[in-house]
């Protein structure tokens, strides 16, 4: 009686290559499933400024009426503030330990930031500080804080396009102030919503590839 024994060749055996490559892809798997949407941390941001500084620079136009402009301001900023506060909270959702605090830590980094801001800026208000003046110091300091936590987002989640934006918003503020009162309005709807609508959507999309 002849017994035969199969020999499988060296493709039905799985290579340390292989092995490699199959953890590389669930790790960034992994990755994105902890890595915020674009559509719940940008896109919101970028619909508040196009509304509500876009919203102050048709009233300084006269398209809307004044008592419109801060009902549109605190909108604008509270429901973007909270999208991020409720994305983050989903995409740290099942973790333990670090990376959750580091979630956690960073969420609470925007709602302590714009605390301060809004603190330091009534003060200043409250000072006497002249009108346009102070909508320069309102638009520059607002974009500088959010493109340093989008600085700090991307190096957290080594998120490239998240890093980029933050460059993006920083340079935005900057405009705004050159450009002077009231061009800035124009520039924070434009260049600063815009940017959030389009990277989010882009991002977003080619997630889904």
């Amino acid at each position: 009686m002849s017994t035969s024994t199969h020999d499988p060749g060296p493709a039905e055996h799985p290579t340390a290559a292989d092995a490699l490559a199959a953890i590389d892809t669930a790790q960034h798997r992994a990755a994105r499933s902890l890595r915020p949407s674009p559509l719940g941390m940008f896109v919101p941001w970028g619909l508040g400024y196009l509304v509500g500084f876009g919203g102050v620079w048709l009233a300084i136009r006269g398209v809307l009426p004044d008592a419109v402009v801060v009902p549109l301001l605190v909108v604008a900023g509270v429901v973007p503030l909270v999208s991020t506060g409720i994305t983050l909270r989903r995409s740290t959702r099942g973790l333990a330990g670090p990376s959750r605090r580091t979630g956690t830590l960073y969420g609470w980094a925007w709602v302590l930031g714009f605390a301060a801001l809004c603190a330091i800026n009534l003060r200043l208000t409250a000072l006497g500080v002249p009108g346009p003046t102070l909508s320069l110091i309102w638009s520059g300091t607002a974009l500088l804080l959010v493109g340093l936590l989008y600085l700090a987002g991307g190096a957290l989640w080594n998120h490239v396009p998240q890093y980029v934006l933050g460059v993006w918003t920083l340079v935005t503020g900057v405009a705004t102030v050159f450009v002077g009162y009231p061009a800035n309005f124009l520039v924070l709807a434009l260049a600063g919503g815009g940017g959030f609508v389009v990277l989010g959507v882009w991002m977003h999309l080619a997630a889904r590839r």
